[in-house]
């Protein structure tokens, strides 16, 4: 089984399932009831869940901090069947909360734990850690899953790609970091950051992503870039500029909080199971909207992905 090693911005997302009863007393406001709560993985965090959950093995990596939160964590990881690396070194544990009404599932607000200025920033010691853990797992295939949280350099990347460029990589990251990712096996920004990424407001038509995308692979020399398109989901280009789009079917949409992390996670599993890259594109995009189907940040499960139909014959 190859293994499949999961880096970078990790994050708790803490929900709270609330009904309103009555108006508040103290002021003209209504008055929330909380039913319970309760604390998921998100970020790179929510992308190892999803590999986990599809029954593979798979390792987390990145800076955590020994709070309350850390030991959640870490209980999160236990849970989801993760084998957490972590290196206790950032000056807090990200939380993001999400007030959500109980019998319609709609978001009130979010509330964010987390002080970007604070944010670790790059040096070689650490660095040094991270690739001594990386070396002692020795995955075939490495996912990045970049938030843009400070933690990101492009001397941090350099060593990377220079230490495994033997290596898998896929990358989920922000526009403002793909130049630092040349020759990876697969960038996946969506629609929006890909209009970033060219500096182009264009519309979400096949010929408009046709026109712009192959100067993008050529310019980062990446074998494959795959950009996904909310409901038309999920395009994908060959360095040798062929090129599908994929299409999904429409469905009711409660949540696409962690969407991305999903479609990544299946991809790279399918892969690592190997599926060809048509299809393994094809499985991500089906995993993607089983979860948008889902309240808040949710894993995709197999037997939902293989639900009715068999995908052996796809195999390489």
């Amino acid at each position: 089984m190859s293994k499949i090693v999961v880096i970078w911005d990790i994050m708790i997302d803490k929900y709270t399932f609330w009904k309103v009863k009555r108006l508040n007393p103290e002021a003209p406001v209504p008055l929330i009831n909380v039913e319970k709560e309760e604390e998921r993985l998100w970020w790179a965090a929510n992308v190892a869940a999803n590999v986990a959950s599809l029954n593979w093995n798979v390792d987390l990596i990145w800076l955590v901090w020994n709070d309350d939160w850390f030991e959640k964590l870490k209980k999160l990881c236990k849970e989801n069947k993760i084998s957490l690396y972590g290196i206790p070194l950032l000056p807090f544990t990200i939380v993001k909360q999400r007030f959500i009404e109980s019998t319609y599932h709609q978001q009130l607000l979010r509330i964010d734990y987390e002080d970007i200025e604070k944010t670790w920033r790059n040096s070689e010691e650490i660095w040094r850690k991270i690739i001594k853990n990386l070396k002692q797992i020795n995955p075939e295939i490495i996912i990045v899953s970049d938030y843009n949280k400070g933690t990101l350099t492009e001397t941090s990347i350099k060593l990377l790609l220079e230490k495994f460029w033997d290596r898998k990589i896929l990358v989920d990251t922000k526009p403002k970091n793909t130049t630092y990712f040349k020759g990876v096996y697969i960038l996946k920004p969506n629609f929006k950051e890909f209009c970033q990424i060219i500096g182009q407001e264009i519309e979400n038509e096949n010929y408009q992503i046709e026109k712009y995308w192959k100067d993008l692979v050529k310019q980062l020399n990446i074998e494959y870039l795959v950009v996904t398109r909310w409901e038309k989901w999920a395009s994908l280009i060959w360095r040798d500029w062929t090129t599908i789009h994929t299409p999904t079917q429409a469905k009711q949409v409660f949540d696409v909080t962690g969407a991305g992390d999903t479609f990544i996670a299946t991809l790279w599993w399918a892969i690592a199971e190997g599926y060809d890259i048509v299809e393994a594109v094809k499985l991500a995009n089906k995993a993607s909207w089983i979860v948008v189907g889902k309240v808040g940040t949710a894993i995709i499960k197999k037997e939902e992905l293989f639900e009715n139909k068999n995908h052996s014959q796809s195999r390489k």
